[in-house]
Parts: C-alpha cells; sequence; structure tokens
C-alpha cells in the first residue's frame, strides 16, 4: 500500500476515507462528520503543563503542538477475543490466551486532541533512543509500508470521553484496543505478515500452543525490524505533526480521519 493508494470522498456532510480491495474496487476504510473533520484541522488548545502520566510510561515527548507518550508493557499472557471474520459481518470471536513480549505503545495527540496510536514489539526492555522497534504480529495493527500508515493500531469506534487529559486518554486508549476484539478487517495486517517468521506464530492455535508450553516464547521470536529507532519513529512523528495542517495529498487528511469517531 502505498501514499497514493487512499482516496478522500466528500459527499453532503459525510467525509469518506477508500482504500482498493483485492478485487480492484474501493471500499470505505472510515467515514466521518466533515464537521468533525474540519475542526480537527484547526488549531486546539496548548497543553501547559505536563500530565499524570499512566502507568509504564517511559517517556513524555512535547513539541509544539504534538505531544506523543511512549508507555511500555512487560511481557505477559493475555485473554483475547478472535473472529476469522471481518467486522462487517458480525462473526463470532473466540477466546484464547496468548503470550505477547514487550510491547511499546506510541500514543500522538494534536495539541490535547488524540491523534493515533502506533504498536511496536520489543525483546527487552527499552534503554534509550536508540533502540530499535519490531514489527507486531497483531490483527488489528496496519503493516503498510507507507510511514504514516504502518504500525498504526485501529481503533474503530473509539471510547467515550476522549476530552480527558492526556494521560488518561492513553491509558483508555491502551484498554480498548485490547478488549474490543480483533478479525481480519484490515487486510494488509501485521500477523499475516509476521506469521512467516516463527512457526510458532504461524497459526492462532500454534501461538496459543506455545504459550501453553513457555509463557515467555515471544522473547526468542525473531521478530521483523521496522528500520526505525525510538528516536528516529518520535522524530518522524515530530516532523509529520508540528507545524500546521499542511494537506497535500489523500494520506494526510487519512490520518486526521483515523483520530475521529465515525458515523457508520
Amino acid at each position: 500500500m502505498t501514499q497514493d493508494s487512499e482516496r478522500i470522498q466528500i459527499e453532503g456532510e459525510v467525509v469518506r476515507l477508500l482504500r482498493p480491495t483485492g478485487e480492484g474496487g474501493m471500499a470505505v476504510e472510515r467515514e466521518v462528520r466533515l464537521a468533525d473533520l474540519t475542526a480537527a484541522l484547526a488549531e486546539g488548545h496548548r497543553m501547559d503543563r505536563t500530565p499524570l502520566l499512566p502507568e509504564g510510561t517511559r517517556l513524555f515527548a512535547r513539541w509544539r503542538h504534538t505531544a506523543v507518550l511512549v508507555i511500555e508493557e512487560p511481557p505477559r499472557v493475555r485473554r483475547l477475543r478472535w473472529s476469522a471474520k471481518t467486522l462487517k459481518s458480525d462473526g463470532g470471536y473466540t477466546e484464547h490466551h496468548l503470550a505477547f513480549p514487550f510491547v511499546v505503545y506510541l500514543v500522538g495527540f494534536y495539541q490535547t486532541d488524540f491523534d493515533a496510536m502506533r504498536i511496536y514489539f520489543r525483546t527487552a526492555p527499552l534503554a534509550g533512543e536508540g533502540d530499535a522497534l519490531y514489527l507486531p504480529n497483531l490483527w488489528n495493527v496496519q503493516a503498510a509500508e507507507s510511514p504514516l500508515a504502518r504500525c498504526r493500531a485501529c481503533l474503530r469506534g473509539r471510547p467515550e470521553g476522549l476530552g480527558r487529559p492526556v494521560g488518561e486518554q492513553a491509558a483508555a486508549l491502551i484498554e480498548f484496543f485490547w478488549a474490543t476484539g480483533f478479525n481480519q478487517d484490515i487486510e494488509d495486517n501485521c500477523f499475516d505478515r509476521a506469521k512467516r517468521r516463527d512457526p510458532r506464530i504461524a497459526r492462532l492455535e500454534a501461538w496459543e500452543a506455545a504459550t501453553r508450553a513457555d509463557p515467555l516464547f515471544p522473547l526468542s521470536v525473531p521478530w521483523e525490524p521496522i528500520g526505525l529507532t525510538l528516536g528516529q519513529a518520535l522524530d518522524h512523528w515530530r516532523r509529520h505533526g508540528d507545524h500546521g495542517r499542511t494537506i497535500e495529498r489523500a494520506a494526510d487528511l487519512a490520518d486526521v480521519m483515523y483520530r475521529l469517531r465515525e458515523t457508520r
């Protein structure tokens, strides 16, 4: 997927983000109110103090317009809800216990408004901004090559109360991501890309069996490096967000649309 693969459609009071399908057509990826999108492009209120930070926060980076919380979770076993179908098909969900390595979240804000969340894996705790980041193996995380989309978490529906301080928002967004259930809704997802790295994560059943045998096995998986250190990922976010909302292509609008509540 490239930045140019995205299309924006404006019809009346609605803006739709379109992405190509495997059949050569275009499907609606996200739909928001035009009024919400234009409001998001306008400058909001600046943060005038450092917020109370959620547990696991390793770094709080703030520039003129942009703020990013770097949150790290240690290895753990999670109970996840999974459906082999897409969100649109309303497939039934089953529960699975799955082991994870260190999980690093970059939760970004434009002023105090949530912008996007990106998720990475590591096999050791962060020690500095020179540490490498690795692609996760999660269905609801994008594996697109576009720097604006890669490792971006899909947060359909968004939790209520995102008008709270950024630390509270970040904690609520992480909880929401894990609780809403995983599915096949993202065609270019990180699970399908990562499953070739190790037979223990090639299938959901193999992942669950490996978890029962050794809950720390993800620390020995050769996860795919994304080619960025933590510092480089933060620099990219700063360059993209720490200026006025210059809109030059559809991908720029798409990045804004992902932090808005959908109309459908």
